[in-house]
């Protein structure tokens, strides 16, 4: 198996997580969530306060050395470290602010990129259940955790299944099964609810927002953290993927016009793309590319195909849905563009420069550093020749649910 993470375990000082829950802790009882139903005090208990951490003598509980949190391709942590203290919690959620008075015990959560969140902070038996995990491409150190935790189907929830697993947390986002005039935040903050919106998909409701980044990525890993009482693993992730950043960023050459990119989804009238608002520009150019339409405020939507010969693309990277449905396949929609005869002069389909990424790699989660370490070995593979293939770097082992 390819692990996600490197072997080399990465260490984090405990004194970063402790440093932020003394600004999210502090102050909680005096927030505003008139916006947000919270479990009334006492309906679960708080997480059990983990052995101390051992000094530099005498060692500690395993998984902890010194007091700092290790992190493992396996994603196996310690006990929580959660400080008396640190209930109750509050998190933003868009704009809305939500309070948590016990982590919660029954979770449900919406799309694999954020079902694979609570998997990577060790959340998966404070999972009651999760939906629309199609039968895509997964990461196999996740095999397990998918098989131990229900489905409500492959579709985006409905109410009545969602219910049914009496959830006491809802985890999904705006148009990843959270909409308007169905199930959202307000509609089950009405029936005694908390929720948490992942933060890039805020901007289906605010176009007013500047373009996704990475610190939304870290916005909502350390909301989840502050939400199951576990800010050290939180901290001990996003360590670990600046670390990886910083590898990448460190070997990209210095270059004043950067290979034009593009996020293709999928195409039939007008070609399916990812243009400035979501997170896939912020993707490119950390990788050392330069999204064609990073410039179009818009989420994941339609430009046409005339758009897309002007912007002659270098690279395509392609997003794969594994056997979620006909066409959705990585190859499938490589070969419509390549018989598209008005498209053989746009350079990435000339040269049939294409990178195929699994969902998870393009959307918010634990697989965009992936993604981004996979992209920029395809632009400068001279730079990354040494790290190509080996542990820790670039997209993980996956599997398909036939």
């Amino acid at each position: 198996m390819t692990p996600l993470m490197n072997r080399n375990v990465i260490r984090v000082a405990f004194l970063a997580a402790t440093a932020l829950l003394a600004t999210t802790a502090c102050g909680a009882d005096d927030v505003d969530t008139t916006d947000a139903l919270v479990p009334p005090a006492g309906e679960s208990e708080p997480l059990d306060d983990a052995p101390a951490a051992g000094d530099p003598d005498t060692g500690g509980p395993d998984g902890v050395v010194n007091g700092v949190v290790e992190v493992t391709p396996e994603y196996e942590w310690p006990a929580p470290m959660t400080p008396d203290d640190h209930y109750p919690v509050t998190v933003t959620s868009c704009s809305d602010e939500v309070t948590f008075r016990a982590p919660p015990e029954r979770a449900v959560v919406n799309d694999d990129n954020m079902i694979e969140m609570m998997f990577a902070l060790g959340l998966t038996d404070r999972m009651a259940a999760y939906s629309a995990a199609k039968p895509r491409l997964r990461p196999v150190v996740f095999r397990d955790h998918y098989d131990a935790v229900d489905s409500l189907g492959d579709d985006y929830f409905a109410l009545e299944p969602l219910l049914g697993a009496d959830p006491d947390f809802v985890f999904s986002g705006w148009n990843y099964g959270f909409g308007e005039d169905g199930i959202n935040p307000a509609s089950l903050a009405e029936l005694g609810i908390p929720s948490y919106v992942l933060s890039e998909s805020c901007r289906r409701i605010d176009d007013t927002l500047a373009p996704a980044t990475v610190d939304d990525i870290y916005r909502d890993i350390r909301a989840l953290g502050d939400i199951f009482g576990v800010p050290e693993r939180a901290e001990a992730l996003i360590a670990h993927w600046d670390e990886r950043l910083e590898r990448v960023a460190d070997r990209l050459p210095a270059v004043t016009d950067p290979p034009a990119t593009l996020g293709f989804l999928r195409g039939a009238d007008a070609a399916i793309v990812a243009p400035g608002l979501t997170i896939v520009p912020e993707l490119h150019r950390l990788a050392g590319g330069r999204n064609v339409f990073e410039d179009v405020p818009a989420m994941w939507g339609p430009v046409s195909w005339e758009a897309v010969v002007e912007a002659a693309p270098e690279v395509i990277v392609v997003t794969d849905y594994g056997t979620a449905g006909e066409g959705q396949r990585g190859a499938e929609k490589i070969a419509l563009l390549l018989d598209d005869p008005a498209l053989a002069d746009v350079p990435a389909i000339r040269e049939q420069r294409f990178l195929v990424f699994p969902q998870e790699a393009v959307n918010p989660g634990i697989g965009f550093i992936a993604g981004i370490e996979e992209l920029a070995a395809e632009l400068y593979p001279d730079e990354f020749a040494d790290l190509i293939g080996s542990p820790g770097f670039g997209l993980p082992e996956t599997y398909d649910l036939d």
